[in-house]
């Protein structure tokens, strides 16, 4: 998140003058004005990463869209954050990214953020089916604790689970394996979470946009309730 200063400053956004404060980013001025920017990898509890490029904005004279999330607001901008071009590279990118995922509607009880892919794929009608393609993810069904359901296979390489981790608890108990088609989420040495730094706090499980990590506790309970009501 962005230190903000006293100073108040003025921008065009999609058309109109607002107000901002120096330090702001082009996201936090956005939203604090109603602007429904979609992301996938921006948390705010969390520096800001701009990896998702979900929440793209055109600024007039850049020659190319910015990440809102990174971009520093500056005064005299003139800002379009939902026009014919960017709706478009949002809705190719979520096309994609449905293309790789397996599922995409999962049980809201895997984690509070769990539902943020599938209903921005709904908003965007990005179910095309356009583009097809191997699977990168990997779950890790041998991993057996009690807690944490790391289900892989839904993993879209947001990485809010490996900056939670580190940033908020400060255990650094997960992290990236390899690089481009082949990245992945893993412990140390790639072993079991019971043998990693991981306290089980649930973070990782709150913050996945994807199911990808899930409460495993909430779904047994969930599992056992239906059973009794049968």
């Amino acid at each position: 998140m962005s230190e903000q200063s006293s100073v108040t400053l003025t921008l065009t956004l999609d058309g109109k003058p607002v107000t901002f404060h120096e330090g702001e980013t082009l996201y936090e001025v956005a939203t604090r004005h109603g602007k429904a920017i979609p992301t996938l990898c921006y948390d705010p509890r969390l520096a800001a990463f701009g990896a998702c490029r979900m929440c793209v904005v055109e600024v007039e004279g850049a020659r190319t869209p910015v990440a809102s999330c990174t971009t520093v607001a500056a005064a005299g901008s003139n800002v379009s954050t939902t026009s014919e071009r960017i709706e478009k590279h949002r809705k190719t990118l979520l096309e994609l990214i449905a293309s790789e995922n397996p599922a995409l509607e999962v049980d809201p009880l895997r984690g509070y953020a769990s539902q943020e892919l599938a209903t921005l794929v709904d908003a965007y009608d990005a179910h095309t089916g356009r583009f097809a393609g191997e699977h990168s993810g990997r779950s890790k069904i041998e991993d057996d604790n009690p807690f944490i359901l790391r289900d892989y296979d839904l993993c879209i390489s947001c990485y809010r689970c490996v900056r939670v981790c580190a940033e908020q608890e400060g255990d650094y108990a997960i992290s990236i394996l390899n690089r481009g088609f082949h990245t992945r989420i893993a412990t140390e040495f790639d072993g079991l979470l019971r043998d990693s730094a991981c306290t089980f706090c649930g973070q990782c499980i709150q913050t996945c946009p994807t199911g990808a990590l899930a409460d495993r506790k909430a779904l047994r309970f969930a599992e056992m309730e239906m059973i009794a009501a049968d």
